[in-house]
């Protein structure tokens, strides 16, 4: 049995850990080959590491946008 896309509930595929069907994997914009590789050429050393500097600020920012929620969700489950 496939998951369901983690955006819209249809059957999806895995992709990276996460479900997503086709129609909302093709609204993501996905770089091309053709592109990455022409970013990648400009600077074939700083490109990389950008990808990776960008990965983990995302990952920041969703752990603390998460903690922040978890905290609200526990003040309210406190009240009563």
């Amino acid at each position: 049995m496939a998951k369901k896309c983690f955006n819209c509930g249809k059957e999806g595929k895995n992709m990276y850990g996460y479900s997503i069907c086709d129609g909302c994997k093709s609204k993501l914009r996905l770089f091309t080959d053709k592109t990455i590789e022409r970013y990648n050429s400009k600077n074939p050393q700083k490109f990389p590491e950008e990808i990776q500097r960008r990965l983990n600020s995302v990952e920041k920012d969703y752990i603390k946008k998460r903690i922040k929620l978890l905290h609200i969700q526990e003040q309210l489950k406190n009240k009563k």
